[in-house]
């Protein structure tokens, strides 16, 4: 009988904890197949009640629905779900690295397939939603917008990765991480554009990576937007200073993890 290769052994791993966890996300919920449609639908409703957005033309010249989707659903299914999840994942997913074959760096993948698994199925469906209603929700350039859209998944990762490496050593990294997530949001330009932010504090602002990924998401998303700050350059620099050291902080640690 031959021998399987390493990768194809990795490989089945992933796709083995890929299922468990999509059976698990699932099973969690009562209205669990439905609540990754219904979840985005009733934040754009509530931010839309909040801003007051409904009949104004100030946002990146398209309708506020459509304008929402382009930002609220990458910022919270690419970067706040990929993110926490590996965050937890030593933690979450511990009785899984009892088995010799399960690496922490499978759980890592398999957790953040599905989470882009999440955002293409859940984008294509609020898409669909959103043109039985009348809007243009279409992407103007949907390549780039992937694009761009896996850029920030690849941030989350690597940024997740390196949280948990760092939650291992201080449990209270998780707790800040976490108290930071819903004031970042609303410093990231998720739901509104740089555009109308005075130029004085734009160059402020633009130092946060979330930001240029979220504008050039919408550059690709939204027909005739052109952010005044959005660098493809600077957020490269970022996922690249981050990779190197997820990595490294992983490979330093996972053996000490592990034994805690």
């Amino acid at each position: 009988m031959k021998a399987r290769s390493a990768i194809s052994i990795q490989r089945d791993v992933i796709f083995a904890i890929f299922l468990r966890e999509m059976n698990a996300r699932f099973k969690s919920y009562t209205f669990g197949n439905i609540w990754i449609i219904l979840e985005p639908l009733l934040m754009i409703s509530v931010f839309l009640v909040l801003f007051g957005a409904r009949g104004r033309g100030e946002f990146g010249y398209v309708e506020p629905p459509v304008f929402i989707l382009a930002g609220f659903l990458p910022f919270r299914t690419l970067w706040q779900a990929t993110m926490r999840k590996n965050m937890s994942a030593l933690g979450g997913a511990k009785g899984l690295l009892g088995f010799r074959q399960v690496r922490l760096f499978d759980i890592f993948m398999a957790r953040s397939l599905v989470e882009g698994g999440i955002f293409l199925v859940s984008g294509t469906a609020l898409v669909l939603i959103m043109m039985w209603l009348g809007f243009a929700p279409l992407p103007n350039d949907p390549l780039f917008m992937l694009f761009y859209a896996a850029h920030l998944w690849l941030f989350a990762i690597f940024f997740g990765i390196l949280a948990c490496v760092i939650a291992s050593i201080a449990r209270e990294v998780e707790k800040l991480v976490n108290l930071f997530t819903m004031p970042l949001m609303f410093v990231s330009a998720v739901f509104y554009p740089m555009t109308i932010v005075p130029a004085r504090y734009q160059d402020l602002m633009a130092l946060n990576p979330l930001v240029h990924a979220s504008e050039l998401i919408r550059e690709a998303w939204l027909p005739g937007y052109i952010s005044p700050v959005a660098s493809y350059e600077y957020l490269f620099v970022w996922i690249l200073i981050l990779s190197a050291l997820a990595v490294s902080a992983y490979r330093l640690r996972w053996q000490r993890m592990l034994a805690r």
